[in-house]
């Protein structure tokens, strides 16, 4: 019985194709960058992959340096990874195929095996597979181990009984183990459990002789993907691609495709400088940067166009430096005019990231959308954002005014001031997110309800008046009252308004400003006007960045 199986594993191994290796290149200097698509409280049952260029897909694993270590290879066009746990397959919104743990389907991926019994130890894939092929189960790698497995069982119970009759011993993974299955099936493919230290990581195509493509979850992306249980949870997906194919994805959701070719070349290095400088950011969940706007919007490679490509791809590798290291390669829409000292917007010294007068922008400015806009407030409609806000509770605001603006004109200070004198102030960036306003660099104007006094008038005690709060005054008849409305004292120069009284109506606080960003480090309609004028990609950034290198 021996020889006989040596003979079968020994054909069918010829049968297989060679499995070509992964690694990366000796020399290469720049790693891969790890997206995280789905994370912490929207990971995944199961996960879907389909070849849009290229076929197959190839198992494995990245080492500590990110090199891609081949383990085997499937000749299948659709698959999915679900964790090895009981999930069912059904679909989702859009009609793809989703793998849940909740049973809504006859299609079971249950996480009970059987494992097959082998004459020899089993040392590679290749191994595995052909005798997995022989007697209808699956290869798995488990901890270092390869088996052959069989069956996809909803209990210990069913598997048992299948194990007794095939004469096998009932088998599951660790809370790490994921299984790759052909997709609307409940037929596993391949099993891996690394434990907590070692996830799958897939890499579509037989090798990288071409371009490989591959959709995932609607939208198509470049490179591999890798699939991690942290702690033992469901599945934290991660695309892992080249630099450059990241750069060229960033820029069709930070810039149109169709703007002037030094200008998305500019975006490009900034795209590759802010990965360079955040790397590891998601270390916790095992990645460098998100897919959203908290890092920056990553889409996949859907909107990629030939000009988008030129554009990275004529900047390949190149990232900004500022003595020797990565700068913080920060950018927005627009400045309005100026952009702004990083210390004034978040603090902290960054001597590159120091505030200029933009003479490009305004060539643009008929075609940016709310370039000029404006906002109002009334006197009610402060006191309520501040009162929700925790601020001037049980106090009304009787007046908002800007205290402080910077070397450029954008305003770094804010106060309000409560009827009883106190003022709630708020500098650097609040000076714009507390309001929701576009940007730093507006003006405010106070209509209605007359001006607010704001003369110093003194007690006989030699104390400044604040507020009308506890001011009384007597009449010729000797009544006393309190002080109320928008009284007035005659002084040696004229009648003057007290301090913290208005007329009488609405008092509206009226905003007006320019641009739409945190005004530092790059505009990016300032980089468009700039290529427009004839700058180059490397002169745009060097205008926004001070005193900076691109290498």
């Amino acid at each position: 019985m021996k020889r006989r199986w040596l003979i079968i594993l020994y054909t069918l191994a010829l049968l297989l194709p060679i499995l070509p290796q992964a690694q990366a290149e000796e020399g290469e200097s720049v790693k891969p960058v790890l997206v995280g698509l789905y994370y912490d409280s929207n990971t995944l049952d199961g996960a879907n992959l389909k070849n849009s260029v290229g076929t197959g897909y190839r198992l494995g694993y990245l080492d500590e340096n990110r090199a891609f270590w081949q383990m085997g290879y499937i000749a299948e066009t659709d698959i999915s990874v679900v964790k090895t746990q009981n999930v069912w397959c059904t679909k989702d919104e859009s009609g793809r195929a989703a793998y849940t743990d909740e049973a809504q389907s006859d299609v079971l991926v249950g996480c009970w095996h059987v494992r097959l019994p082998t004459e020899v130890p089993l040392t590679t894939f290749e191994e595995a597979a052909t005798l997995a092929q022989v007697q209808g189960g699956f290869p798995a790698w488990i901890t270092g181990e390869w088996q052959v497995r069989l069956g996809a069982y909803g209990s210990q119970e069913e598997a048992q009984t299948a194990a007794e009759a095939l004469g096998g011993t009932v088998v599951g993974t660790s809370s790490y183990g994921v299984s790759v299955v052909r997709t609307w099936t409940s037929t596993i493919l391949f099993q891996f459990d690394g434990g907590a230290e070692t996830s799958l990581t897939i890499n579509p195509g037989e090798d990288d002789s071409q371009k490989n493509t591959t959709h995932f979850k609607g939208r198509k992306y470049y490179g591999m993907f890798r699939y991690q249980r942290i702690n033992g949870g469901d599945l934290t997906v991660v695309n892992i691609l080249d630099l450059d194919d990241y750069a060229n994805c960033v820029i069709t959701q930070e810039m149109s495709p169709s703007w002037p070719l030094e200008a998305l070349k500019a975006q490009a290095v900034c795209a590759r400088t802010y990965w360079e400088s955040h790397v590891g950011k998601h270390s916790r969940y095992g990645f460098d940067l998100c897919a959203t706007v908290d890092c920056q919007a990553y889409p996949g490679m859907g909107a990629v166009t030939e000009r988008t490509t030129q554009a990275a791809q004529e900047t390949a590798k190149l990232r900004i430096w500022h003595e020797g290291k990565p700068i913080e390669a920060v950018y927005f829409s627009s400045d309005g005019g100026a952009t702004e000292d990083a210390k004034n917007v978040w603090g902290g010294v960054r001597p590159y990231l120091i505030g200029k007068e933009d003479p490009y922008e305004a060539a643009v400015a008929d075609k940016i959308s709310k370039y000029h806009w404006t906002v109002t407030f009334t006197q009610e409609e402060l006191n309520e954002k501040l009162h929700e806000a925790g601020y001037a509770v049980g106090v009304n605001i009787v007046d908002f005014k800007i205290t402080e603006t910077t070397p450029m004109g954008n305003v770094c200070g804010i106060s309000f001031i409560g009827e009883n004198g106190k003022a709630w102030p708020f500098t650097r960036e609040k000076c714009r997110t507390f309001l929701g306003l576009r940007s730093l660099r507006y003006t405010v104007t106070r209509s209605g309800g007359g001006e607010t006094g704001d003369g110093e008038i003194y007690t006989d005690g030699g104390n400044v008046l604040t507020s009308m709060n506890g001011v009384y005054a007597i009449d010729g008849s000797g009544t006393v009252s309190a002080v109320s409305g928008a009284p007035y004292v005659i002084t040696g120069s004229g009648t003057q308004k007290l301090p913290g009284a208005t007329d009488s109506g609405d008092v509206v606080y009226t905003i007006n400003g320019s641009g739409w960003g945190h005004n530092v480090g790059m505009s990016q309609w300032g980089a468009h006007a700039m290529a427009l004028q004839g700058y180059t990609y490397d002169q745009i950034l060097k205008f926004y960045y001070t005193d900076v290198e691109i290498y």
